[in-house]
Parts: structure tokens; C-alpha cells; sequence
């Protein structure tokens, strides 16, 4: 069976009903059409049947006993598909459509059915006429064609049946318009008045006009200049005369007019329209005047100018940074200045989406937190969040304390967003370097190797304490966080608690030297002596929030020095012999130090001959070996060449050993003048003297930034420069040095076990010099910083063995310590250890 689309049924359902057949009683005009179409067709059965969505009708039933079927069981319903010729079903037990149908298998046992489709004027198949028989039979081409004709006339009589229902209803609606004008022009809540003639006689009128107006109903049956003579002067009643002469209706929106109400005026604002009256010959006898009173509305948008003109002053003078977005795109309707400064841009992006304005922010969380503001309605909050802003051409990282908050329209519908932020990246920064310091000095309190801790509050609360004072207190790290009289509940009665709340009330600090305090360790009480010091910590504003205390536990030192106290006695018996010996020794040292004195002198005078008379002969020897060098450029024996180029290479080997002798002379008689200096400048003079041999040999060195030191400045370039030159002339002839200088901030502990500076401190400085050379066998270590050794040939690379002996001399004057490492083939490391 054809089943047509929802829409489509839809329609012809609504054609059907429009017809008003379906269940009517039965009428002559339709029987007899049956009847007509029994007999031309020679059938027992004839129906017009209207199918509707669950059944099929017979507006006309000819020989059966009942009215309707189930649709689903109807032969006509196959003629929905508005064929062009019947259908004509000679055998419904032999057809497969219609072979297990109830009206085929049961009562009335259907053989022969034939169907022509009611079509009415929109094309809409209605249902069918008819003609059933319980046998099987066929029909000759002119009953088809007559049946065909019947069917449109069926046809003709329900589309006549349609027309004078139609009819009918158009007069009752006639009727009922006039009424219905005249209680609509009095019950619409919309002010309306009918004027009648060109004297604008008022006809109607209804409460709001009335309201409008200021007056009551007697004004009804009077002109409209006399009614209401305030008029006069105003547009109104020119614009009716208008209407009433051209017929051209009139509409104005929020025309003001002035009125009098309870004798005082009053200026008014409405929407209103005058539109022409007609009479059914076409002739204007009236103008009907609809209007709506906007007085409210405009007085509120006047309002909302003078709100949106403040806020506009409010966003612009605002010190924070304000702007507008709308709508879901995110367009950026308004900003002060301070927000375009924000972002890095210029008024220009206003009416463009955020996104595309800004598109850096892509990737950020900005724009995802916006659209989440603007479907859930939520206001976000930002506290220091990062952003990354392209600003003056440049990313910058800025953080900010900013709100999204919706922006919602007269009808509580989220228009857009409202964006709040305040630029506090200084602060950022400042806490971030606060808690950076927080850090550093709460490392330096845990690596300080004298006791610390910090009490806040005036109920000296324990907030910091390194391992050494929780150690000296003979507790544990579980008393942070507790007050000091819970935690140290043995110091009751002795005087440290009470010293503590006089420099947290008076911001004093308080110093003791060889306190003893009473202290439960270990289970038992046990007297301590300290040096320690109460030092007040005060805030921005010169209020103490806590109070410092340092604290050295000197029992040792203290009990060693009662017991020197008592020995004391006994020792100023000798203090005479003593002071005797004090001074021959005295007199003894001040001759060596003459003699020291002389020898340096002698040093002196000696590395004058070095540098003059010893020096001044070997460049003659130079000199003259090039000379002779060039007048026997031909001569026949090379031997004679080979001789000469010996003579000048032993010179320069002899010049060059005198200068570092010389040298190493010098850095051990100069007396120590020194200063602070920077080891990263040192180093990076000698990188720059040595830049030829550096491009030469295609070198790479990575320096990392060296300490200031105290030092001399010279001493420590010509132990660097010695260092430097080792590593770029120890390597295989094919091969490109590298050279890393490492740094590196020692503790005394932590120094090697065969480290031993001559001069003892806390700290020392770590410079190390590694290469990719040639390397060394550790087994002669103890030889490489002695004078004049080399582990090398001269031939292969050349030297005079004092290199490294003058690297050590310098370090010991310093107060520090050389050495190295290193594996044949495999590179070297000299790491250099200088006080810090």
C-alpha cells in the first residue's frame, strides 16, 4: 500500500477536512451517483469513500452493510497515489496485496474491485468511487470511462460543497467583523480613536487614547481641535487632514506631544498611526489613529544614554584596565586606554573579534575562559596569572589580576563579556624574588654551621630552625610550628623566654656571651653554654613580626677555659722565662728576616742579569745565526744550513727558558699586594692574547662565569695563560682542541683528599681547565709542577718544563692548591682550588 511523506499526507488530510464531509449524513446527489455507477459497471457494490488517517468513509454506500474499515484495510487507499488511470483489481485472491486482506479471506469475501481517484483542484486525492463485485469479472473501456466521469463529478459536488461552507462562514465572519471592530477598538490595550469627517469628529475611542490624551469620554461626538485644543500648534492635525485628503496612510515613532492632564501639561511619547477609513464605494469618510505611549521607554533610554555616557566617563578615567566584548564571536566593542596599553594595541581593533585582534592569545587559556563565562553565565576570577602579549613588537610575559564577568540584556539573555585586569607583574616579580630569597636564605640557614632559628608572633611560635639549634635544644624538627614554652617546657624559670618578649615589644636586639642554660638532652637535664644573639625582624611598616635568634654552643670552649683559668696560676711562673725566649726568638727572627731581605735583593739583581745581560747575548746569537743564515742561503752544503737553524733554534729555547725563569723568579720574591678581582675578566684577557693561536689551530672553548676572587691580577693571568697554552699545544697534530673551564663553589669537607691549600678557609673556589690532548700517566703527577721536567720530547712539542711549576707557585701564594688528572690519549684536567 502507498504510504506518503508525513508533509504531504499532512496537506491532504487538511484538504479533506476542509470540505466538512467526513461523518455528514447521507445526501441524494451522492447516492445517486452510486447508484448510476452499479448499474453502467453491472457490480452489486458501489462506494465513495473518503480515507482520513485511520480509516476509509463511505459518503455513498451501495450494497454493503457498514460505513467504514480500517485504512489499512481499504482498497482505495491504494489510490493516494493519484494515478492517472483506475485501479482495477480482477482477482484480489490471486493478488498479493490484497490476497490476506479480512474483506478478501472474510465477510464480504471482495473478488473484483474497481477504483477511480477522487483528485480535487489542488490535486489532492480525497478517496475514490468504486465498484465492488464477489466474483471474478472485467470492464470494457467505456464503463472505465464512465466511472471516471462519475468520479469527477463526485468530485464537483464536494468542491461546491466546500464553496458554500466557505460562503457561509465568510458572511458569519462579515457579521461578526463589525462587532468585533467595536469592541476591539475599546478592548485593545493599545490606545485607538476613529475620527469621523473632515472635521475629525471623535466617533470611538477607548481608555488608553483617553489616558493619552488626559481627558474622559465626553469628548466622543466632538471635533478633535475642539476636544482637545492643546493641539493646536502641533503637527497632529495637519498630519490627519493629510490622511483624510491622499488616503496615504502615516507612521511616526516616538512623536512628542504636549498635553494638559489634571490641568497641569505634560509632555508625552508615543508610537502612532493614522490609516484611512473606507466606505464600499471606496470613498475615505474617517482616519482610524492607533498609538502606543513609549513615554516610559524613551524617559528609560534617555536614562540609559546618561548611564552608558557615565560608564563610558567611569571606563575611560578608571585606573584598571576595563573593556567590552560582545556577543559569542567575542567582538571588542569598548576599552580605556589602560586596556589597549594591555594589550599592545591601538583603538584601531575595536569591532574586531578578540581572537583575531590579539592572536597571540591563541593557545592561551584567555579566550576558552571567556566562551565559559558566556555559556554558564559563572564570573571568572584571576589571581597573578601569566600572559603572553606581543607589545611594542616584542613577547613580553606579563601577569595580571583580572575578571570575566557576563554582560546580560534586558531580557537576562548573556550579551557579551566585561573585562576587569590590573597589571601587577611588579608585584609578581617582587614575591617571586621575595620567595627566591626565602629559599636562599632558608638554604643558608640549614648549611649555617651555627645554630638558627626564627619566632613569630608575641607568643614566640618556632617557624624556622636548622638541624644545629634543633640538635643543641636536644629536640627534634617536630617542635616547628610549636610555641617555645611547649616545646622547651625546662626553660620555665630561667631567663630566655622573658628576653624574647622584651626585644619582640622594645625591637632591640639583645647579645649574650657564655650563657648557661638548662636543657633536657637525652632524658636529663644538662647545663649548656652559649654565645647567642635575640635579633628583631621588622616588617615594611617598622613593626617587629618575629625575632631572629643565632645561637653557638661553646660548653667545650667554656669548660676549657675554666680549667685554663685554673691552671692559670701555674703558668705565670714561667711568663718571665717565657717573655725572655719571646724575645731572643724575636731577636733571632728579625736577623733571618734581614737575611731574607738580602736574598731577595740578591733575586732581584738576578733577574736583572736575566732579563738584560743573560738575554742580551742570546739575540745577538739570533741575530747574527740570521744573518749568516742569509748571506749562506747558497751555499752549496746543506749542512752548514742545518747548523745554523740548530744555533737559532737553541737560542729561542734558551731566551724562552730565561723568561720563565724570570718569571717563576719573580712569583717567588714578589711581595703579596692583593685586591679583589674578577676571574672572569682575568680569564677572558687571556682567551683574547691568545686569540691567533686559538683561530689557528680551530679551537673550541666553553668558559663558564668565574667568581670575584681575591688575588693578584697579573700572577692569576700567567697561571691561566700557562693553563690554557698547555691545553691548545698537547694535542695530536690532526686533532681540534676543545677546551671547557668549569666552576665550581667547594666546602673545606668536600675538598680531595690529596688537596691541600696553604691557606685554611670555610670555602674555596673550584676552576677547572679539561682538553681532549694528548693526556699523561697519573704515575707522574708528583713531576709535572717540579722546574724543568717534561714528560714529552722537545721535538715533538716544545717547552721549558717551568710552565706548570710557576702555575703552582701562584697558587700557593694565593693560599690554594693545584692538581690533576688524567689518562693517556684521553685528555687532562688541572683543577686549581683558591680561597674563597
Amino acid at each position: 500500500m502507498y504510504i506518503p511523506s508525513s508533509d504531504e499526507e499532512d496537506k491532504r488530510l487538511a484538504a479533506l477536512e476542509s470540505y466538512a464531509v467526513l461523518d455528514s449524513l447521507p445526501e441524494q446527489e451522492y447516492e445517486d451517483i452510486t447508484r448510476l455507477a452499479a448499474q453502467i459497471c453491472q457490480t452489486p457494490v458501489a462506494l465513495i469513500t473518503l480515507v482520513d488517517q485511520a480509516r476509509q468513509w463511505f459518503k455513498s454506500n451501495r450494497g454493503l452493510s457498514f460505513r467504514q474499515t480500517p485504512r489499512e484495510q481499504s482498497f482505495c487507499a491504494h489510490n493516494l497515489q493519484a494515478l492517472s488511470s483506475s485501479l482495477v483489481v480482477e482477482d484480489a485472491r490471486q493478488d498479493a496485496r490484497f490476497q490476506h486482506n479480512p474483506l478478501v479471506t472474510g465477510d464480504p469475501h471482495i473478488v473484483f474491485y474497481a477504483g477511480e481517484p477522487l483528485l480535487d483542484d489542488d490535486g489532492f486525492t480525497l478517496g475514490s468511487l468504486c465498484v465492488i463485485d464477489f466474483q471474478v469479472r472485467q470492464l470494457d473501456e467505456g464503463q472505465l470511462k464512465a466511472l471516471k466521469i462519475l468520479a469527477n463529478q463526485v468530485v464537483t459536488l464536494l468542491t461546491a460543497r466546500r464553496r458554500m461552507i466557505q460562503q457561509a462562514r465568510l458572511q458569519q465572519q462579515l457579521r461578526a467583523s463589525e462587532a468585533r471592530f467595536q469592541n476591539l477598538v475599546m478592548a485593545t490595550p493599545t490606545a485607538t480613536a476613529v475620527f469621523v469627517g473632515r472635521e475629525m469628529v471623535i466617533q470611538q475611542v477607548n481608555p488608553p487614547m483617553l489616558a493619552i490624551w488626559g481627558k474622559d469620554n465626553r469628548v466622543i461626538g466632538k471635533s478633535l481641535h475642539t476636544a482637545i485644543p492643546e493641539l493646536e500648534g502641533q503637527p497632529f492635525l495637519a498630519q490627519l487632514q493629510h490622511v483624510f485628503d491622499t488616503g496615504e496612510p502615516f507612521l511616526h515613532q516616538e512623536g512628542m506631544a504636549h498635553v494638559i492632564e489634571n490641568g497641569q501639561p505634560r509632555q508625552v511619547y508615543f508610537n502612532h498611526a493614522y490609516n484611512p477609513l473606507v466606505d464600499e464605494q471606496g470613498q475615505i469618510y474617517g482616519v482610524i489613529n492607533v498609538a502606543l505611549d513609549t513615554t516610559a521607554q524613551v524617559v528609560a533610554r534617555q536614562q540609559l544614554a546618561e548611564r552608558e555616557t557615565r560608564f563610558r566617563n567611569v571606563v575611560e578615567q578608571a585606573p584598571m584596565a576595563i573593556g567590552q566584548l560582545k556577543g559569542r564571536e567575542m567582538i571588542i566593542e569598548l576599552g580605556n586606554e589602560r586596556i589597549f596599553e594591555v594589550w599592545g594595541k591601538g583603538p584601531s581593533i575595536v569591532g574586531r573579534p578578540i581572537v583575531e585582534a590579539i592572536p597571540e592569545l591563541e593557545g592561551q587559556p584567555f579566550i576558552e575562559l571567556m566562551a565559559t563565562v558566556f555559556e554558564t553565565g559563572v564570573p571568572f576570577y584571576g589571581k597573578a596569572v601569566l600572559a603572553k602579549l606581543v607589545r611594542q613588537g616584542r613577547l613580553e610575559e606579563v601577569y595580571f589580576d583580572f575578571s570575566y564577568s557576563p554582560i546580560r540584556d534586558t531580557a537576562g539573555q548573556i550579551s557579551g563579556i566585561l573585562i576587569m585586569a590590573v597589571d601587577v607583574t611588579g608585584q609578581v616579580l617582587a614575591q617571586q624574588a621575595i620567595e627566591k630569597s626565602e629559599q636562599r636564605f632558608r638554604r643558608l640557614v640549614e648549611d649555617a654551621p651555627f645554630g638558627i632559628a626564627v619566632f613569630e608572633t608575641a607568643d614566640m611560635h618556632i617557624t624556622l630552625a636548622n638541624e644545629t639549634i634543633v640538635n643543641l635544644w636536644g629536640k627534634t624538627t617536630a617542635v616547628i610550628g610549636q610555641k617555645i614554652a611547649d616545646a622547651l617546657p625546662e626553660l620555665a624559670d630561667q631567663p630566655f623566654i622573658p628576653l624574647l618578649k622584651v626585644v619582640y615589644a622594645t625591637g632591640e636586639t639583645y647579645r649574650s656571651t657564655e650563657q648557661a642554660a638548662d636543657l633536657l638532652i637525652d632524658g636529663r637535664l644538662q647545663t649548656r653554654w652559649f654565645n647567642f644573639v635575640y635579633q628583631p625582624l621588622v616588617d615594611g611598616q617598622g613593626q617587629v613580626y618575629a625575632i631572629l635568634n643565632m645561637a653557638v654552643d661553646i660548653t667545650d670552649k667554656y669548660l676549657a677555659s675554666q680549667q685554663l683559668r685554673q691552671s692559670e696560676q701555674r703558668y705565670r711562673d714561667l711568663a718571665a722565662e717565657l717573655d725572655n725566649r719571646v724575645q731572643v726568638r724575636t731577636q733571632e727572627l728579625t736577623r733571618l728576616n734581614n737575611d731574607l731581605q738580602r736574598s731577595n735583593d740578591n733575586l732581584q739583581q738576578f733577574a736583572y742579569v736575566a732579563s738584560h745581560d743573560l738575554q742580551e747575548p742570546l739575540r745577538k746569537i739570533q741575530t747574527f745565526s740570521d744573518l749568516l743564515g742569509l748571506e749562506l742561503a747558497t751555499h752549496a752544503d746543506p749542512a752548514v744550513g742545518d747548523h745554523l737553524r740548530r744555533i737559532a733554534a737553541a737560542a729561542a729555547r734558551m731566551s724562552a727558558l730565561v723568561r720563565d725563569l724570570l718569571t717563576y723568579s719573580r712569583v717567588s720574591t714578589r711581595q703579596q699586594a692583593f685586591g679583589s678581582v674578577s676571574l672572569s675578566e682575568i680569564m677572558a684577557g687571556v682567551v683574547a692574547s691568545l686569540y691567533k693561536t686559538i683561530q689557528r689551530t680551530n679551537a673550541q672553548l666553553e668558559v663558564a662565569e668565574l667568581p670575584t676572587a681575591r688575588g693578584d691580577k697579573s700572577q692569576l693571568a700567567q697561571l691561566f695563560g700557562n693553563l690554557l697554552s698547555n691545553a691548545l699545544k698537547f694535542v695530536k697534530a690532526d686533532q681540534q682542541p676543545h677546551i671547557q673551564v668549569a666552576y665550581t663553589h667547594r666546602s673545606a669537607d668536600e675538598l680531595p683528599a690529596e688537596v691541600h691549600p696553604t691557606t685554611t678557609v670555610p670555602f674555596y673556589h673550584q676552576i677547572s681547565v679539561t682538553d681532549n690532548g694528548i693526556g699523561f700517566n697519573t704515575k707522574y703527577l708528583s713531576r709535572i709542577f717540579q722546574v724543568f721536567q717534561q714528560l714529552n720530547g722537545r721535538n715533538e712539542y716544545a717547552g721549558t718544563g717551568v710552565g706548570l711549576a710557576i702555575c703552582q707557585r701562584v697558587v700557593e701564594n694565593h693560599g690554594g692548591s693545584i692538581t690533576a688528572s688524567s689518562e693517556v690519549g684521553q685528555g687532562a684536567t688541572f683543577c686549581v682550588y683558591l680561597p674563597a
